[in-house]
């Protein structure tokens, strides 16, 4: 079971606290003004909070962290109402949505902060015609769709979108079907499928992406392998520089995985990170 914090008011005071990282956060609505300075208080030196509850989502709590930079929020049991609030987060480059978030997350994309570079979804539910509201986001340059992000086995997306993505990740779900055409993902440079266990064809259009750089498969069916192969003779075929396809059908150290270790400050982390290059 996850432990649940829960600040007091007071915690507004703490003006120069940079990073909030718990494994369930419930904050306060933001004071109007402290007593003693009769000014606003707010975490205007906040860069990382993780992870927020998503019924904190209110717009005084919000107005308090416009500062932040990278957000993750988890959901909570209580929480009603689409998360229209987070537009205000106007220095916001990466979010992170985790656990069954359907119904909660804005039905425009004007309602997510145009700084957003980074979307992470995790569990959440959603549909895949979801993500045509996702592709609108003008600067978003990485999308992760982990562990049922979406749910059903047919993605369709509109004829053009995602026009600023380079790294696309997919992770665990029932898709089956994809069509797409590279108006879709017109600057996709790496693509990293894992553990797609229905899916057994890319779209072909991918060969006419020519920022293509990578096709990375790893424990999926041998005929996405296949798939992958047409795309990288297709492209060799049109003459360009054909796509670096990797495959990997079961962990291990020989694995296009490489293991490592940060220290900064008075935090020590360890990520697998994967060849894309993008851990968040």
């Amino acid at each position: 079971m996850l432990s649940v914090i829960t600040f007091p008011e007071e915690i507004w005071g703490l003006m120069q606290l940079r990073h909030l990282k718990l494994s369930r956060i419930y904050l306060p609505d933001c004071p109007s003004g402290s007593v003693d300075k009769g000014r606003h208080m707010d975490f205007s030196n906040l860069q990382t909070i993780s992870y927020l509850s998503s019924r904190c989502c209110t717009k005084e709590v919000i107005m308090g962290i416009q500062n932040v930079k990278k957000l993750r929020i988890r959901r909570d049991a209580t929480s009603y109402g689409p998360l229209n609030n987070l537009v205000h987060l106007h220095q916001l480059e990466t979010l992170n949505f985790t656990d069954s978030l359907s119904g909660l997350l804005p039905a425009s994309a004007k309602a997510f902060p145009a700084t957003l570079k980074k979307l992470k979804l995790k569990e959440t539910g959603l549909s895949w015609s979801y993500l045509d509201i996702i592709a609108e986001l003008p600067d978003l340059e990485v999308l992760k769709l982990m562990d049922n992000a979406c749910l059903g086995n047919e993605w369709y997306p509109n004829d053009r979108g995602f026009t600023r993505l380079k790294v696309l990740l997919i992770k665990r779900n029932d898709l089956k079907y994809w069509k797409a055409t590279d108006d879709n993902f017109p600057i996709l440079e790496s693509l990293v499928l894992k553990e797609c266990s229905y899916l057994k064809d890319i779209p072909i259009e991918f060969a006419e992406i020519h920022t293509l750089q990578l096709i990375e498969l790893i424990m999926c069916l041998p005929e996405l392998g296949g798939s992958a192969a047409r795309i990288q003779k297709e492209q060799e075929e049109l003459g360009n520089n054909p796509v670096d396809v990797r495959i990997s059908y079961q962990w291990s150290h020989s694995s296009s995985f490489t293991c490592y270790y940060g220290f900064q400050g008075d935090v020590i982390s360890l990520n697998w990170n994967n060849v894309a290059g993008f851990v968040f």
